[in-house]
């Protein structure tokens, strides 16, 4: 009965998870015919080749092979294995598994990610409760002096995590969170004073992931704590270098406008959103890095930085404009006035200066361009200017061989390079390929993927089979046509033979073939990648009865050259023959002659039947060299034959 009961909560999951939502919610897809198509989220590429098909309820990435169901793309996407990829799409369908016997406890390595996301939102809806109770009153107050409504606080989720020792422990503990889950959530700390709240005194922002995921905490000080901002520490569901704040809410804007704004705090992307500018995102006190940068070019075509005009604010917008521009993406930098944030501006002078700072942004290199040339004129020596330009020429060579600059775009900066170093334009190309040369060797290697692949088969009866699978998988009505010759017992590739044994078995069952059903069966992603590769291999060669059929023939083929060289063994080594009937020759029915003959002409005609046994060589030395003196001298007939 569990078992039966976990079978049919999986298939509640599955059909509550559209495979298209799910994978929308991290990879930008696009309509390509029939299947929905975007950048793999599993390796680096610049043109798409994850496909999702949402008529079969599957991906497939047609660069690294990866492919699977919903189930196989949560598990490749968050690390987990098949039980946590399930409970991490039953919380995202209200699907309740606390019932389920054995469901998400706790690991060898600690809670799973599901539990964990358990404890950050329960604790969401805590500091939630303290931010609307009385206690809270500070709180509100001063976020109402930061000009933050009601409607936003809700949107959010705003909270209050009270000063004091152990609140939330306590809180933790009536509602049976325990303490190894909330020290693995990063929401509790340990000293020689006992153990205590991570979070006090500070105004709370949760932070989702793009499933609407609680996975960490942002917490604002309300006092003079030196540590203005604190985030959640890295754990098993949280990475402020892989997070974004307000990722969820933006992206829905992103389909629309294919545009991000980034700036760097909590109060500034909710007021962004407030004022109506809902494609803001923001990093996590943390500078860009290249995970941002892959996350962001599943989602957009261009991006503009919204950085501060100081000295910390001019270097974040330097190290994010390398990690963009290495993704190919569009990027832009825009500067809100000195001593003023993305927040000061919406709340002292309105949306509309915003959008003015947005539409005064510039391209990335020009950008990038005016800082060499300021670091060139305030240079004490050629050396310093010298350094400076090589800097500047490292970051256009890394922006070319990225293939992110125009032809017009890279004219222009090399002209604007030349007449800086007195240099013609031909001597600064020379001078970026050599730069461009030192990055690829001291760059890393490739990205060439580690998903299983398939590769050719040379052998005519393992190629037979595969075919014949690959159909399958498309086609299990087909079935009936290759019972005969069908046999998993003859699959060499384990891979293969694992997905013909389980398809067998599921044909010949009650409830028949399932394709996602196959793929679940499976806890492994090579195995459902290997999946996908057949279906596809299969779809693309088309023509299933054909396929079927020619496939069929070969086996037959196969089998008939088998039969042959069995037969001529046997008669060599004097045992008995296909055909062979002991009561006919007692009965004297028949005489060792006569069967003799009879069986050697079926051989020799079975033989001629296969292209492999045709050559006189072939038909004549078995014969010759058999054991059996009856067999050694074939009849008249029999000699013409050859």
């Amino acid at each position: 009965m569990a078992g039966r009961d976990s079978a049919f909560l999986t298939e509640k999951i599955r059909d509550a998870s559209d495979i298209v939502d799910v994978v929308g919610s991290f990879v930008a897809l696009r309509r390509a015919g029939k299947n929905l198509k975007g950048l793999c989220p599993f390796h680096s590429e610049k043109t798409p080749s994850f496909n999702v098909l949402a008529e079969k309820q599957i991906f497939k990435c047609f660069g690294c092979g990866a492919g699977g169901d919903v189930f196989k793309f949560i598990q490749l996407r968050e690390g987990v294995n098949f039980p946590e990829a399930r409970a991490i799409l039953a919380r995202r369908a209200s699907i309740d598994l606390e019932a389920e016997s054995g469901t998400a406890k706790q690991n060898s390595t600690g809670p799973a990610k599901a539990e964990l996301e358990r404890a950050n939102q329960w604790a969401s809806k805590w500091f939630r409760a303290q931010f609307e109770g009385a206690g809270g009153e500070t709180c509100r107050k001063y976020v109402e002096k930061r000009g933050i409504s009601a409607e936003s606080c809700d949107a959010f989720c705003i909270g209050f995590a009270p000063a004091g020792w152990n609140h939330l422990l306590d809180a933790a503990r009536k509602a049976g969170i325990t303490e190894p889950l909330l020290d693995a959530a990063g929401l509790i700390k340990r000293s020689d004073r006992g153990t205590y709240d991570a979070f006090r005194n500070r105004l709370m922002f949760p932070i989702t992931d793009a499933l609407g995921r609680v996975i960490g905490f942002g917490g604002r000080a309300l006092d003079d704590d030196p540590a203005k901002y604190l985030n959640s520490p890295q754990t098993a569901l949280f990475d402020k270098s892989r997070s974004l704040y307000g990722l969820r809410e933006a992206r829905e804007s992103w389909r629309e406008t294919r545009r991000a704004i980034i700036t760097e705090g909590y109060l500034d992307c909710i007021l962004c959103h407030q004022a109506g500018f809902r494609d803001v995102i923001a990093t996590l006190g943390t500078a860009m890095t290249s995970d941002h940068g892959r996350m962001l070019l599943q989602y957009v075509d261009s991006v503009v930085l919204v950085f501060d005009a100081d000295a910390a604010g001019l270097k974040a917008a330097d190290r994010a404009i390398g990690v963009t521009m290495s993704q190919k993406i569009d990027v832009r930098i825009a500067q809100v006035p000195e001593g003023m944030d993305p927040a000061d501006v919406i709340v002292n002078q309105g949306a509309a200066m915003f959008e003015e700072v947005l539409t005064s942004s510039r391209p990335a290199l020009e950008f990038k361009w005016n800082q060499v040339t300021q670091r060139c004129q305030d240079a004490a020596s050629d050396g310093d200017r010298r350094r400076a330009v090589e800097e500047f020429l490292g970051f256009v060579a890394a922006a070319v061989s990225e293939q992110s600059i125009d032809p017009i775009q890279r004219g222009f900066i090399l002209n604007q390079v030349g007449k800086l170093l007195s240099l013609t334009t031909d001597q600064v190309e020379r001078q970026l390929r050599i730069v461009a040369r030192r990055q690829r060797a001291s760059g890393p290697a490739a990205d060439r993927g580690t998903m299983t692949r398939l590769t050719p088969l040379r052998n005519g009866e393992q190629a037979a089979l595969r075919e014949i699978l690959s159909v399958l998988v498309n086609e299990p009505d087909r079935f009936t046509l290759v019972a005969e010759v069908f046999d998993p017992a003859r699959i060499h590739d384990p891979m293969d033979r694992r997905v013909a044994e389980t398809f067998v078995d599921m044909v010949e069952s009650d409830a028949g073939f399932d394709l996602n059903r196959l793929i679940a069966g499976f806890d492994d992603t090579d195995m459902s990648s290997r999946i996908t590769d057949l279906l596809f291999a299969g779809a693309q060669r088309g023509n299933f009865d054909a396929t079927v059929l020619g496939a069929v023939d070969r086996l037959r083929h196969v089998d008939a050259q088998q039969w042959v060289s069995a037969s001529f063994s046997a008669i060599r080594d004097g045992g008995a023959r296909p055909g062979f009937n002991e009561s006919e020759l007692e009965n004297g029915a028949a005489s060792p002659d006569d069967i003799g003959k009879t069986q050697l002409e079926e051989i020799i005609k079975k033989a001629r039947s296969t292209s492999h046994f045709v050559a006189r060589r072939h038909l004549a030395a078995p014969i010759n060299q058999g054991a059996d003196p009856r067999a050694a001298k074939p009849s008249g007939d029999a000699r013409r034959t050859q």
